[in-house]
């Protein structure tokens, strides 16, 4: 049952709990909050409260004022329809300095409330606040849940400089987290198992009115790992229909580096004309869109697509040059038939010897493992040159040991002098293990929302995700000793191939401290083979 509810409304475990609990009557049981826990919830409820009443009072001007008449007009001249209007809940902000403000001063609510959420701005020459939106037709923006946590603000007459203004970040609008669109898609994405990714409010739109439904907006900041986990929960194919323009091709590769390490299948759609999907939708409707989803090349297609049409390989030096670019988008191919009808093509194409092509990404793989080992390119991954096999290991005996001492603060101590926080090779573990460790050497309780409260935004969504994690165990000691194991087979096979490079090097070198390494990488790999025999 809560599963069921944690999938079908995307909400998280504790959600479900309480929501089911207050269907069925049932009081939970809570820990004592802290005061500073207390205020936070109750500045939380009430920025969701004024948003909601923000949202209504922009959508009444819209709708039922005089100062919305000229933007229905726009929204009509943009094919918007009232359907689309009802279900976007749009809205006008006044061209008013205060017509907002005195509003709701009228109806009780604190200037303070009001500038924590972003709806005013204070005065620079004088004491005051005044509407940050004015004259802007005006885009509700929910969370996942459908909670009203920030506004989209787009100008009438695009000479107007920002064309588009958003709301500031407050402790519930984070563009980083938020998917315009995806609580209204979230269900269609479920089922399609697809979504496809725009840029702009009116994009998503449009698609809607078209019955393209599973369509989400990056809020025109580049897209980050944090949206891409969100669609990533319903195991959905990325679509990404950006502009077709030279900013939105750019956008488009950035978005493509963001989703390339996170393992999601990705497809790039190529709108033609330079037109965007707002644009092409009007004009072609839904049925041509889908024919470019349908036939939108997945994402080292697109990539090497879009080099070779950028790029003159005609002369020699072209080749080499184009040749230096490619060879990186290549050697991330894993499947190595797909690799090898890729580099078969590419020789062909740019009319060089495949051998030596082949040999090209061979030497750049080889090289990415290296730095992957040395820690060189540490930032970019989160495990170190470890096999596959043994990589996917270590990342789930990391994640069920800070889950264990999560469910079981009683745990802590065996883990803490089992294995140092140093020997997690994920930097977003690592860091959840240090604050575990940090609250049980200070004599407190692990409590999941203490630790969730000391950890940056990446590493939160590591926590998030690991304590909505399935986890059965039996056996707690037998789990809790296979973890312990595992993380120090991954970390032992680190130390071990770090210092047989080393050997490597020192002998190509002709230094003979090469001895000391080999040494060294023997005793190691001598304890790695003990410990598999345990």
């Amino acid at each position: 049952v809560f599963n069921f509810l944690m999938k079908i409304e995307n909400i998280s475990f504790f959600d479900a709990a309480k929501r089911l609990a207050q269907k069925l009557n049932i009081p939970l049981p809570e820990r004592e909050k802290s005061p500073r826990e207390i205020l936070r919830n109750q500045e939380m409820s009430g920025l969701f409260q004024v948003n909601e009443m923000a949202s209504d009072f922009f959508h009444s001007c819209l709708l039922n004022t005089n100062y919305g008449k000229v933007a229905k007009e726009y929204l009509t001249s943009r094919g918007i329809s009232q359907d689309m209007i009802e279900k976007f809940h749009l809205g006008f902000a006044p061209p008013s300095w205060d017509k907002l403000l005195s509003s709701f001063r009228q109806r009780g609510v604190s200037d303070e409330l009001l500038l924590k959420a972003g709806l005013v701005v204070s005065r620079a020459s004088e004491d005051g606040f005044y509407d940050r939106f004015r004259d802007r037709i005006m885009f509700p923006i929910a969370d996942a849940r459908g909670r009203v946590v920030g506004f989209g603000g787009r100008v009438m007459d695009d000479n107007q400089q920002p064309k588009y203004l958003n709301s500031p970040e407050t402790i519930l609008f984070n563009k980083r987290h938020i998917l315009y669109g995806l609580d209204l898609a979230f269900k269609v994405i479920k089922e399609t198992r697809q979504v496809i990714v725009v840029e702009g409010y009116m994009d998503v739109i449009s698609a809607h009115q078209q019955g393209i439904v599973n369509t989400v907006a990056s809020l025109g900041t580049a897209f980050t790992p944090e949206q891409a986990r969100q669609v990533l929960k319903c195991q959905a194919e990325i679509v990404f229909a950006y502009d077709s323009d030279a900013a939105g091709q750019n956008a488009t590769l950035r978005a493509l580096a963001t989703v390339r390490d996170l393992g999601a299948a990705v497809r790039v759609v190529s709108i033609p004309d330079g037109k965007d999907p707002d644009e092409f939708l009007n004009k072609h409707g839904a049925s041509p869109f889908a024919e470019l989803i349908n036939r939108a090349p997945n994402l080292v297609d697109y990539q090497l697509n879009r080099l070779l049409e950028d790029e003159d390989y005609s002369s020699f030096q072209g080749k080499v040059a184009v040749v230096e670019k490619i060879v990186p988008i290549l050697a991330d191919v894993t499947n190595a038939v797909e690799a090898n009808m890729y580099i078969t093509r590419l020789s062909q194409t740019l009319g060089v010897d495949e051998a030596a092509l082949r040999s090209e990404v061979r030497k750049y793989a080889a090289q990415l493992k290296k730095k992957m080992i040395t820690g060189v390119n540490k930032g970019n991954r989160s495990v170190l040159g470890l096999p596959g096999q043994m990589l996917s290991k270590t990342a789930e005996a990391e994640r069920q040991l800070i889950r264990l001492m999560c469910d079981d603060p009683a745990t802590v101590p065996y883990v803490q002098t089992q294995v140092s926080a140093d020997e997690f090779k994920d930097a977003l573990r690592q860091e959840i293990v240090t604050t575990i460790y940090h609250y049980f050497s200070a004599g407190q309780t692990v409590v999941p929302s203490m630790v969730a409260d000391r950890l940056n935004e990446s590493a939160n969504n590591e926590f998030s995700h690991i304590m909505l994690m399935e986890l059965e165990y039996p056996d707690v000691v037998r789990l809790l000793d296979d973890c312990v194991k595992a993380i120090h087979l991954g970390h032992l096979k680190t130390l071990f191939e770090q210092h047989r490079l080393m050997a490597d090097e020192l002998q190509r070198l002709g230094d003979s401290r090469y001895l000391q390494e080999l040494a060294e990488s023997k005793r190691i790999n001598d304890e790695i083979n003990r410990m598999r025999l345990v």
